[in-house]
C-alpha cells in the first residue's frame, strides 16, 4: 500500500508531462544565454584603485597621526633620582610602556645614570620626551651650579665670608639658607629649586610646569597662582626668587591659532575662541586695547608682558 502512494507521486498526465518538457527547456535556454552574453556584451569592470589608494592613504594618515600623538604627547614629569626611579613613578609621568621597560631592565642590569644625557641611549627616549624630562632629572653625585647661569658672586653678601667657588662645588644637598644664592625663575631647573627652604619636589615640579604653560615669569608674584602655593608659602619662598622679564617668550596675537591661545593660562580655550573671532571680524590687533571686549582687565593686564604685535 505504501509502495503504491510513493509510485503515484511519479505519476504524470500528458499535459503535466509537456509542462515539465517545456520548463525544463526554457531553463536551460536561460543558463545557455547566460553563458553567451559576456561573448557578445562585455561587462564593465569596476576600477577600485582609486577608492583602495585613498582607503590607504587614511590609514596610512591615521597611524602616523596616532604614532605622533604616542610621541608627542605632553608629559607629567616631576623632580625624580633616575637610578632609584620605580615603574610606577615613570608610569604616572605618562612615559611610554616600552621606554619603561627598557629603563627598568637597564638598572636591573646594574646600570648608572652619570649624567642626564646618558638618558638618551635609553631606546625609546625622544629628543622631544628628554626634553620634557631633563629638568626634572635629579642625580646627587653631579657637582651642581646654583642660581643664575651667570654666576655672580655679588649675589652673596659681602660680610658672609663665603667663597662662591667652593659652594658651586658641593655636591648636591639642602644647604643652610644663607649658602642659597637667589635663584632666576626662568633659568633654574628642578634640582636647584630643591634647594629652596620649603620647595619639595612636588612643588618644584609644578613651578616648572607653569613656567612653560606662561612662556616665563615676568614677576615672582606669579609663583601665588601655583596650584597649592598658600601665602604663607609665597612669603617664606619668594625671597629666594627673581624674574627677568627679558627671559620672558612672547607671542604674536595675531598669528597664533586657537589651540596655542588656548593652553596659556591667562586665556583658556573659551576666551581664544572669542580673541579668534573678533581677529576675523575687526582684522589685526594693534595694542592691548583691541582686546578690551573679550578679555577681562585682570586678566588682560597679566597678559601684556607675553603679547607681540607686530612681525
Amino acid at each position: 500500500m505504501k509502495a503504491k502512494w510513493i509510485r503515484e507521486l511519479f505519476i504524470f498526465s500528458r499535459k503535466e508531462r509537456t509542462g515539465i518538457i517545456g520548463l525544463l527547456l526554457i531553463i536551460s535556454i536561460l543558463i545557455i544565454i547566460g553563458k553567451l552574453i559576456p561573448f557578445f556584451i562585455p561587462s564593465h569592470k569596476s576600477n577600485f584603485e582609486k577608492w583602495e589608494a585613498e582607503v590607504n592613504g587614511y590609514l596610512v594618515k591615521k597611524e602616523s597621526k596616532e604614532v605622533n600623538i604616542s610621541e608627542y604627547k605632553a608629559l607629567r614629569p616631576f623632580a625624580f633620582n633616575p637610578n632609584e626611579v620605580d615603574s610606577v613613578s615613570l608610569d604616572s609621568m605618562g612615559l611610554p610602556s616600552k621606554v619603561i621597560s627598557n629603563w627598568m631592565k637597564y638598572l636591573e642590569k646594574g646600570g648608572k645614570f652619570k649624567d642626564r644625557d646618558a638618558i638618551k641611549k635609553i631606546f625609546g627616549i625622544t629628543p622631544k620626551i628628554f626634553d620634557q624630562l631633563e629638568s626634572f632629572i635629579l642625580i646627587p653625585s653631579l657637582d651642581i651650579v646654583v642660581a643664575n647661569p651667570v654666576h655672580n658672586s655679588s649675589a652673596f653678601k659681602s660680610n658672609d665670608g663665603i667663597n662662591p667657588e667652593t659652594i658651586l662645588k658641593q655636591p648636591y644637598s639642602k644647604r643652610d639658607r644663607q649658602d642659597v644664592i637667589v635663584l632666576e625663575l626662568n633659568s633654574t631647573d628642578s634640582l636647584h629649586l630643591l634647594e629652596i627652604p620649603g620647595i619639595g619636589p612636588v612643588f618644584a615640579s609644578r613651578i616648572i610646569r607653569y613656567r612653560n604653560l606662561l612662556g616665563g615669569y615676568y614677576d615672582v608674584s606669579q609663583l601665588k597662582e601655583i596650584y597649592g602655593m598658600r601665602d604663607d608659602n609665597f612669603i617664606a619662598v619668594s625671597q629666594y626668587f627673581t624674574a627677568e622679564k627679558t627671559s620672558v617668550k612672547t607671542f604674536n596675537i595675531n598669528f597664533s591659532t586657537i589651540q596655542e591661545l588656548g593652553r596659556h593660562p591667562y586665556l583658556g580655550f573659551k576666551t581664544a575662541r572669542k580673541v579668534f573671532q573678533l581677529r576675523d571680524k575687526m582684522g589685526k590687533f594693534t595694542s592691548p586695547d583691541d582686546l578690551t571686549s573679550v578679555i577681562a582687565a585682570d586678566s588682560l593686564n597679566k597678559l601684556i608682558p607675553y603679547l607681540k604685535f607686530n612681525q
